[in-house]
């Protein structure tokens, strides 16, 4: 049956992903963003398919779409600008959820919230950061935090349908070059035979899913049955690897010469981050597919293509994660 739904942040990595996963499925894709579509290089042609349709518009103002989904993966990124802007990125948190909250109540629709999965490291200062970018991270934690507890307080007074993915790392091409994201950023450097930047001795312990797994997690976790509290789950990879050891693969895959630069480690730095994929596995029948080694080999080639074109895009609502 098709349904109408509307993805938030459509134009962003996971949400471009996520738009053409649907309109593959059949269904009437509404994709909301601050900047057009065009800019996105998955959705370039998605303009012409019949069942898409583009509003340029800011969630921090009221909006209305009649729908049957709403997917909320709007999250203002300021990983890669020296400066924060604090009161937008907590407006879109927060304003952002309550105006899609507000929609999803008027119209009966299910809500899903893509939250972070490391909103503990968002929430704490890191060495050697400007203090204008510490304050961006703690606002989107913050924010992040607050916009879950808006979500639980709306099922609770409103009875509406929510639900909530916290997102771990995630990877794949649709991404902005530029991107601080850390295997967008390795693999950007390596190519370009680039020392590659690693915190301390680089043991820290991280899990990277590839992008199109993530979105069908989400889809799964929408479509999953309503349970009796908000429906919490981890999506990611929970396949353990040292950040050194991603850029070596990195380096090895691409036959760079870029070196491995150890610098000052973040005292803060969170020394595990992996996905427990317990809920998922359980509840969704879910686990990421893609081998690591092939699907950054598939986003090598996604890489190496954007670099000859030299087609970097913009600042979008882009998910933290």
């Amino acid at each position: 049956m098709q349904k109408r739904v509307v993805i938030l942040g459509g134009a962003g990595f996971i949400g471009s992903h996520l738009c053409l996963r649907l309109l593959e499925a059949g269904h009437e894709v509404y994709c909301v963003d601050i900047r057009d579509a065009d800019a996105s290089p998955l959705l370039r042609n998605a303009r012409q398919h019949p069942a898409f349709r583009f509003v340029r518009h800011n969630i921090i103002n009221p909006f209305g779409i009649r729908c049957d989904e709403i997917y909320n993966m709007a999250s203002p990124s300021r990983v890669r600008y020296d400066k924060a802007l604090p009161v937008e990125t907590l407006k879109v948190s927060m304003l952002g959820s309550i105006h899609a909250l507000e929609t999803a109540r008027a119209e009966h629709a299910r809500i899903l919230f893509g939250s972070s999965g490391n909103l503990c490291d968002a929430a704490h200062p890191r060495r050697g950061e400007s203090k204008e970018a510490a304050q961006g991270h703690r606002m989107l934690g913050e924010g992040k935090t607050a916009a879950e507890a808006l979500h639980r307080a709306y099922r609770t007074e409103y009875d509406v349908d929510a639900r909530i993915a916290r997102i771990f790392n995630t990877y794949g091409p649709g991404a902005d070059l530029l991107d601080q994201r850390v295997v967008m950023k390795m693999i950007a450097a390596a190519l370009q035979n680039r020392d590659i930047a690693v915190n301390g001795n680089g043991e820290q312990i991280r899990g990277f899913c590839w992008v199109e797994d993530l979105v069908d997690g989400l889809v799964r976790l929408m479509e999953s049955p309503r349970t009796e509290r908000v429906h919490t789950v981890d999506l990611g990879s929970n396949h353990e690897l040292p950040i050194r050891a991603l850029a070596e693969k990195i380096i090895a895959l691409t036959g760079s010469r870029s070196r491995i630069v150890h610098q000052c480690a973040r005292t803060d730095e969170a020394l595990r981050s992996v996905a427990d994929l317990s809920t998922a596995r359980r509840e969704l029948n879910w686990t990421p597919r893609t081998p690591l080694v092939e699907g950054l080999r598939r986003t090598i080639s996604y890489v190496e293509k954007e670099l000859a074109t030299k087609n970097h895009v913009r600042m979008t609502w882009a998910e933290m994660n």
